[in-house]
């Protein structure tokens, strides 16, 4: 008969301690509101910027959803993570994705899908809020990351963009890696606005470079050449005339000086 267990699973050995927070935590707010020590198995806490001592700052109810909202001391709201009670037992019963505020990932809850279902009865719908005292997760669950060098592209919506990013030169930018910076030259490209124009030569947008000259096209590098005319001409040689949206190039020729 086996009256002792040598070696206790890891979450056994967690079973009556307050992890993954600390041991002085009380659990409860100033409401009477109280997260039972058995709620989570593990955690961990890595957004962004984060510091040490984050917790649960609050706890959001919204019909069937609940929002575990994490808090830092320095930082104020870092990182949030919801679970829906009308939500399927698998295949991930009871982990909680966090995501920073420009939903990036910022760490996990590790529950389990009938602790967290139970809340439900626990919490009416509303906003519970926590001191940190009250809700400090362990130093080993928060992993602080810091904030320096680019993380992400905002873009003009709001939303970001993260993880592996291409950057492409294109119309005369040229990017080059030196010593681990990029460096953005823009030498401009004379040919840039004739790509837009289809295989055809037709226009794709409403200018797409000059096509012809007095009816003459260009040669076979898409060069015409402009030849300066006697220093003794009175008039340009060179006319440029608008009509409308239509802009006009002409080589009108020469006038020699009368003697």
């Amino acid at each position: 008969m086996v009256d002792q267990i040598d070696f206790l699973s890891w979450r056994n050995e967690q079973y009556y301690s307050r992890y993954p927070f600390i041991d002085t935590a009380s659990l409860v707010n100033s409401d009477g509101i109280t997260i039972s020590n058995e709620l989570f198995d593990d955690a961990s806490i890595c957004p962004v910027g984060g510091a040490a001592g984050a917790y649960v700052g609050k706890i959001s109810v919204i019909g069937r959803d609940i929002t575990f909202h994490i808090y830092d001391p320095d930082n104020g709201e870092t990182c949030s993570g919801s679970f829906n009670f009308d939500s399927s037992p698998t295949p991930q019963p009871g982990l909680i994705k966090l995501e920073d505020g420009y939903g990036r990932p910022a760490g996990i809850l590790v529950s389990d899908h009938d602790r967290l279902t139970a809340l439900a009865g626990a919490y009416v719908e509303g906003e519970f809020e926590f001191d940190r005292p009250q809700t400090e997760f362990v130093a080993a669950c928060v992993i602080p990351i810091s904030n320096y060098g680019v993380r992400g592209f905002l873009l003009d919506d709001g939303s970001v963009l993260s993880g592996d990013v291409w950057l492409v030169g294109e119309n005369g930018v040229v990017l080059t890696v030196e010593g681990g910076m990029i460096r953005v030259d823009i030498p401009g490209d004379p040919y840039a606005a004739k790509k837009v124009c289809d295989e055809e030569g037709q226009p794709l947008d409403p200018f797409c470079g000059v096509r012809t000259i007095n009816e003459i096209p260009p040669d076979a590098n898409g060069d015409f050449k402009l030849l300066t005319g006697s220093n003794l001409s009175k008039d340009n040689v060179l006319r440029v005339e608008q009509s409308g949206n239509t802009l006009t190039i002409k080589a009108v020729g020469q006038r020699n000086l009368e003697p």
